[in-house]
């Protein structure tokens, strides 16, 4: 290296044959670039470079050598060649999967491994195989009530010819053109003389939920004291349709739930398979009116009669009682097959 240290006195000038200060020691480039250097180097500070001989271009020229110098820091290791079939590796790339899928779970990289499979939920098929059940329930229902309607029907019978039908039983209307010839119409003249106009009858006719009904209504007057002396009769019968329960049993309930002064109720023995009478009394200062009925429930049939009668004086309870179930008997007669 060349060039002298400073002076110690900065303000003193230069003297003759001395260095210039201001072109500094270490700076000093050597004579040619790419000098061979030999020895110790003291000029890298804090032994940022190591002790001992150096060989070759003076690092400290930049470009100088520095490929030479850095190439000869880097170890060199022996490149492997790739197997046989496998594409060669390129540098600085992780390596190629093997062929085919890797089995699951497998990393194929470090650090990154495959994601889980995706779980399948089980609640669609549970709502899938619910609504199938209850598709499979309902034509199931639907052929059994189908089925059913065919053989109660018997091919087309208006639901009271065929079998096994609810509404088919040992009665039927089919015979039955005019109610009122069911029962003799004439027995109100025990109470009143006068027949009040022609008995008024109505049959209506079986349909595929109702199994038909008669119906009649008489009336007989008379004078009397204050020409308030009467007798009616009122007839029903009905039939048991396909839906539905028997008449017979509203008519019950409202007939001898209620209790009372003049009021009585029970029950008649041997006819049909049910039978009640209720009477109800009441006794005015001019007349006496009484309402008598008694129905009945036999196989398929309802049927009801009910007597009023207004008369001056009580009426004789035991022969309304007779004379209702007598007609009774007659409408179960007619209508039997």
């Amino acid at each position: 290296m060349t060039g002298t240290n400073p002076p110690h006195n900065r303000d003193e000038p230069a003297q003759s044959g001395q260095p210039n200060e201001t072109v500094q020691w270490w700076s000093t480039p050597p004579a040619s670039a790419g000098t061979p250097v030999t020895g110790t180097e003291p000029t890298v500070l804090g032994g940022g470079r190591p002790q001992g001989p150096v060989t070759g271009t003076d690092p400290t020229v930049l470009g100088a050598g520095f490929d030479n110098y850095v190439g000869a820091s880097q170890p060199q290791y022996p490149q492997q060649a790739p197997p046989p079939g496998q594409p060669q590796q390129q540098p600085g790339y992780p390596p190629p999967p093997p062929y085919g899928n890797p089995p699951y779970g497998q990393q194929q990289f470090p650090g990154r491994p495959y994601p889980p499979p995706k779980k399948s939920s089980a609640v669609p098929w549970i709502i899938g195989g619910a609504v199938g059940l209850v598709v499979v329930i309902g034509a199931v229902i639907g052929i059994a009530v189908l089925a059913a309607n065919s053989d109660d029907n018997g091919g087309g019978g208006g639901g009271l010819t065929g079998k096994g039908n609810k509404a088919e039983g040992n009665y039927s209307m089919a015979k039955a053109t005019n109610a009122c010839m069911l029962v003799d119409t004439t027995v109100l003249s025990k109470w009143a003389p006068i027949p009040d106009g022609a008995p008024e009858h109505t049959e209506r006719q079986p349909t595929s939920y109702d199994g038909g009904s008669l119906e009649c209504k008489a009336s007989y007057t008379g004078a009397g004291k204050y020409g308030d002396d009467g007798s009616d009769l009122d007839l029903e019968a009905d039939f048991q349709g396909e839906y539905g329960s028997p008449s017979f049993n509203t008519w019950k309930q409202m007939d001898t739930q209620t209790s009372g002064s003049g009021r009585t109720s029970g029950t008649i023995t041997g006819l049909g398979q049910d039978a009640y009478y209720a009477a109800n009394e009441s006794i005015y200062s001019s007349f006496t009116s009484l309402d008598y009925t008694c129905a009945v429930l036999d196989s398929n049939l309802s049927a009801r009669v009910k007597l009023s009668i207004d008369t001056p004086s009580p009426t004789n309870k035991q022969e309304v009682d007779t004379v209702c179930k007598d007609e009774l008997k007659k409408v179960l007669t007619s209508l039997h097959k």
